[in-house]
């Protein structure tokens, strides 16, 4: 609806279409990505194992500094805040990814991470 459309541009001309998000005692406002930080933040999950859920996904994830990294570019738009974020736990790295990749459409998320994959493996396969 317009009255709907309306809110929501109003909203993110407001700075109030974000989340908010606790590491290590912090709170952290988290705007909704962005292409570019979004392909950022891919960069470093490009390792992430086929999950069915996002939380089953970043879970999957072995290297917490990575997913700190990721975390950053999704709330800073650069990877200044991973050795800070490196001092909370898992569990809240795993939270504030969910939360900003849900500022997205989840579908463009994983269309996003398979075409990541596919470039990856392409730019990685050796010409005969």
């Amino acid at each position: 609806t317009k009255k709907k459309a309306s809110k929501l541009v109003s909203a993110a001309i407001l700075g109030l279409d974000g989340e908010t998000i606790l590491v290590n005692g912090k709170a952290y406002y988290v705007p909704p990505p962005t292409i570019r930080k979004i392909a950022q933040a891919s960069y470093y999950l490009s390792d992430m194992e086929e999950a069915n859920t996002m939380r089953e996904l970043f879970s999957s994830m072995g290297d917490i500094k990575c997913a700190c990294s990721a975390l950053s570019c999704l709330v800073k738009g650069d990877e200044s805040l991973a050795e800070e974020f490196m001092e909370g736990t898992i569990e809240e790295i795993t939270e504030g990814l969910e939360v900003a990749y849900g500022l997205a459409s989840v579908e463009n998320f994983y269309k996003l991470s398979a075409l990541a994959r596919n470039v990856a493996n392409l730019t990685a396969k050796q010409k005969l």
